[in-house]
């Protein structure tokens, strides 16, 4: 029988106590609660993004009692999909095991980075331990040279080897030209280890070398 306190009424320790029974009951039930995350996924003109990849990371920090040092774990629990309007959903059940869960919209298999800036994490950790749903609306920024690789797609035409170039590949982190002779180039990429050698629209040869960074004159 629980002890009254002076003039019939429960006691402040009894009181207490069961406040502490029903909060951790609370918790006990949100453990293991599924959890839908819904949202679309839109480029910056406000177009929906179609078969755009969103993959469901969950981290956790490990703690080396013999070094003194922690190191992270990062997984990659499930990903999706957005449909033809850009929508998508991933219905799952937070692993108790890891404390901090991000939505990624990046996959290196399909991104375009020419097109677009490679987004960061969205941490998503706060509305997972504290709702049953999660809506994620997100906006894929250009790159911010996309502009003016577009504009020259369209100057030397899409289907051109200069337009599949940049299409590709992006602006050159240098364009070589040479004045005595007319529409001689040659388009470095030193990031990715490729140089064009270029007359006018014909590919006279294609240079292969280990990445590097752009020499000072390339600026």
């Amino acid at each position: 029988m629980g002890r009254r306190a002076a003039g019939g009424g429960w006691s402040p320790a009894v009181v207490l106590c069961a406040l502490g029974l029903l909060g951790g009951a609370e918790a006990a039930a949100a453990v293991g609660a599924e959890v839908v995350i819904r949202g679309t996924v839109k480029d910056q003109g406000g177009s929906p993004l179609a078969e755009y990849p969103i993959r469901f990371i969950k981290t956790k920090t490990i703690l080396n009692l013999l070094h003194f040092s922690t190191d992270s774990q990062q997984q990659e629990e499930v990903r999706t999909r957005t449909d033809a309007s850009g929508n998508f959903e991933l219905k799952l059940v937070p692993d108790p095991k890891f404390d901090y869960f991000y939505l990624r919209f990046y996959d290196p298999g399909s991104f375009d980075p020419v097109r677009y800036s490679v987004p960061g994490d969205l941490d998503i950790t706060r509305r997972l331990k504290t709702g049953t749903e999660v809506v994620v609306d997100r906006v894929i920024q250009d790159h911010p040279e996309w502009p003016i690789v577009d504009a020259m797609i369209r100057e030397f035409g899409g289907g051109s080897n200069r337009g599949r170039i940049l299409r590709s590949l992006g602006l050159p982190e240098r364009r070589e030209t040479f004045p005595d002779v007319a529409g001689r180039e040659n388009w470095w990429y030193y990031a990715k280890g490729i140089c064009y050698q270029l007359n006018s629209d014909a590919v006279l040869k294609i240079r292969r070398y280990d990445p590097v960074l752009p020499p000072r004159s390339a600026f």
